[in-house]
């Protein structure tokens, strides 16, 4: 009871805190969720091609993205094999059974190919998320719905083993060239035993199903809760800012150069008393970029770009249109208050050099 009391007591002491919460989750409510990313429906710059810049160059966690996108593929082409399998089915053409193809085999065929083709079948996510992706799993189909794409086969049972095998040998086996790191064990183990299970004496003991991706459901899940966890930072990036890491890095030493020329030069016109006054001024121009530079640095954002041009930039020097209109007036409201803060810094310092009294030394 006291502890409700206290609570009760906070909440009539603290009214603006909970109108403060509201209105930060009114905005998080107009912004795109993780799935709405992962799927495509978000507009830049909140988009999946940059998510994915965010997590390979400021977070170094691009292979989760790479994972996730490849399972959701697959599991993509799986409905189109079992589509294709129960029409066939249900017609009344019947088909010699062939042998099930060996998983284990198929890892060992895979391997041997895979020294040689190594450079063809990377996932390329970060240039594939523009456009209809065609991910590591599913090298063979295109699974867009333009209509104006040829329709193309259904996968076979071999290509979707082969797809689903291509998943654990790049991402789950240890050493794999993107091993996911973060899954624990026993997930890894039960995805291994799907695939080791085959290796029975008695091969028709095996009763699985290994072109179904539904192996790697847990391991999605658990790589979807990391994205999760990694996107209010992928936010903080693109909804209140729209500069990348290195053009921060530059414009933050770029700014200090500037204001080191720009303090020489007022404090060399001051102590060598230079008149008239009004040659100060030229020593506030080195002062007023240097501001500006070391501002945006902090701030993340170029009022420039945003207002002037409406962009937002992806990679250094490249930029994309900021297009969802929630984004656009967040940065603009930002924009506004960068620059009144580096005009007024700005002439704070012309105050101050242009009003003190010159002293040759």
């Amino acid at each position: 009871m006291a502890t409700e009391s206290h609570l009760n007591e906070n909440d009539t002491i603290h009214p603006l805190s909970r109108v403060a919460n509201s209105k930060i989750a009114s905005v998080l409510d107009q912004l795109p969720t993780l799935d709405d990313v992962l799927h495509r429906q978000s507009q830049p710059p909140v988009c999946l091609y940059n998510y994915y810049i965010v997590l390979r160059d400021r977070l170094e966690l691009e292979i989760l993205l790479d994972f996730w996108l490849d399972v959701a593929q697959a599991d993509i082409l799986y409905k189109r094999y079992i589509k294709y399998a129960n029409k066939r089915a249900s017609t009344k053409f019947s088909s010699p059974k062939l042998p099930k193809p060996s998983i284990s085999s198929s890892i060992l065929d895979y391997h041997q190919r895979q020294s040689h083709n190594s450079s063809s079948n990377d996932v390329l996510t970060h240039m594939l998320l523009l456009h209809p992706r065609a991910s590591l799993a599913t090298t063979m189909y295109s699974t867009t719905t333009n209509g104006s794409q040829p329709k193309r086969p259904p996968p076979t049972q071999t290509e979707m083993m082969e797809a689903v095998e291509r998943i654990y040998l790049r991402y789950i086996v240890p050493s794999a060239e993107k091993e996911i790191t973060q899954l624990p064990a026993f997930i890894k183990e039960g995805i291994g035993h799907h695939f080791y299970d085959s290796e029975k004496k008695d091969p028709s003991l095996y009763t699985g199903h290994p072109e179904n991706p539904i192996i790697y459901a847990q391991a999605k899940e658990y790589v979807h809760q990391l994205l999760e966890s990694t996107f209010p930072l992928f936010l903080r990036y693109k909804v209140f800012m729209n500069l990348t890491l290195p053009q921060q890095i530059g414009r933050l030493a770029c700014g200090l150069v500037l204001l080191l020329v720009g303090f020489s030069l007022e404090f060399s016109l001051i102590f060598l008393n230079i008149h008239p006054w009004q040659k100060r001024l030229w020593g506030i121009l080195p002062i007023i970029l240097g501001v500006f530079c070391v501002i945006t640095s902090i701030t993340g954002i170029d009022p420039v770009w945003v207002l002037g041009f409406n962009l937002s930039e992806t990679v250094p020097f490249q930029f994309n249109h900021i297009v969802h209109r929630r984004v656009r007036a967040i940065l603009r409201r930002r924009s506004i208050m960068v620059l009144a803060i580096v005009l007024f810094t700005t002439l704070v310092f012309m105050i101050f050099f242009c009003a003190v009294a010159g002293k040759r030394l």
